[in-house]
């Protein structure tokens, strides 16, 4: 029996090992939260060494080779590439390099699917391959619960209910075996994440899979759904009222107890909503944010073109049939 069930022995701080089950050690991170990217050499000794008369290319000694000259990117560039936006970590784990081949890679992505735009709190339907489905594909669809990481590693979770039961199903945005994302209903809630509908009734997360696409037209803002959303009794899941969820009713706060309001209080009473510093490493520069949605426009744009052209070459061949049918059947007369 002890063969059934691996595990892996993971260090932690006090060293104390703790068993984890493999199939979560499975879940990839970017390698950024692993800090794996670690500065080696600083670029003052680079830059000195492209300058200096052992560099045998002179164009080594007047760029970089991660400089680009992006363009002014558009207003609904982040709104339609929303997940290329560089990670909201520590810049001394940071590759930019990297960040800009996989922004190529991502862009490559897209010819072949198409991802539309949608938030948390949309309706999205999925179809994906499956070997295994009679007709070779399986289609879910559900709310979008929680939509996390960047780049090649975004992920997010739709969430139905089948048969009085709850099923959230968690795909990997670029993954190629997505044969077509379809957004239903596009909007927002108020907060980032609906990872307290585990806790509410199932009607909240209950949505028929016939639904069909409701209209939206790109020109407009994206509509904000203000609805609070009741959570059962306790036990819960997650402490919900620690967390400044605004999408959640009021009615919540009747089911603590004086600690558990305590806790609030020290929650308020905390100082990092003071401290200079952590803001500053949790939030994104303005200008590296520009320069990376920039190098995206640029992207866009040969992207556009490949879409009109493979348009233009669908329509010449469906011409085409078309003639050579009309032949074959003249001749046949």
């Amino acid at each position: 029996m002890a063969s059934m069930f691996v595990t892996r022995v993971i260090p932690r701080v006090s060293k104390v090992p703790i068993l984890m089950p493999c199939r979560f050690s499975r879940q990839r991170l970017p390698p950024e939260y692993r800090k794996q990217y670690l500065e080696k050499i600083s670029n003052e000794a680079l830059d000195k060494y492209r300058k200096s008369d052992f560099v045998a290319y002179p164009a080594l000694k007047t760029q970089r080779l991660w400089e680009v000259q992006p363009q002014e990117p558009k207003k609904e560039t982040k709104r339609l590439y929303q997940e290329l936006v560089p990670h909201f970590i520590d810049p001394r784990y940071r590759d930019r390099l990297r960040e800009r081949l996989e922004r190529c890679e991502m862009m490559l992505r897209r010819r072949n699917l198409d991802i539309p735009e949608f938030y948390v709190g949309s309706v999205v339907a999925v179809r994906t391959a499956d070997k295994f489905a009679p007709d070779q594909s399986h289609r879910f669809m559900g709310i979008c619960i929680e939509r996390f990481n960047e780049g090649l590693w975004t992920k997010f979770t739709l969430r139905n209910v089948i048969e009085k039961t709850a099923v959230e199903i968690q795909y990997e945005l670029y993954n190629p075996t997505i044969q077509s994302i379809e957004v239903l209903l596009l909007e927002k809630r108020l907060d980032r994440n609906l990872l307290y509908l585990r806790d509410a009734p199932l009607d909240e997360s209950r949505f028929p899979f016939d639904m069909s696409r409701i209209p939206y037209n790109p020109s407009d803002p994206v509509p904000i759904n203000d609805k609070k959303v009741k959570l059962l009794p306790p036990p819960w899941a997650f402490k919900w009222y620690l967390h400044g969820y605004r999408g959640i009713h009021d009615s919540m706060y009747d089911y603590l107890t004086p600690q558990q309001l305590s806790e609030i209080q020290d929650k308020i009473n905390l100082v990092d909503r003071y401290d200079l510093m952590k803001m500053y490493r949790s939030r994104l520069c303005l200008e590296e944010e520009r320069i990376a949605l920039g190098d995206v426009q640029i992207q866009h744009q040969d992207l556009i073109r490949h879409h009109e052209q493979r348009r233009q070459e669908l329509i010449d061949k469906h011409k085409e049939t078309r003639r050579t049918d009309k032949t074959t059947a003249h001749g046949g007369r």
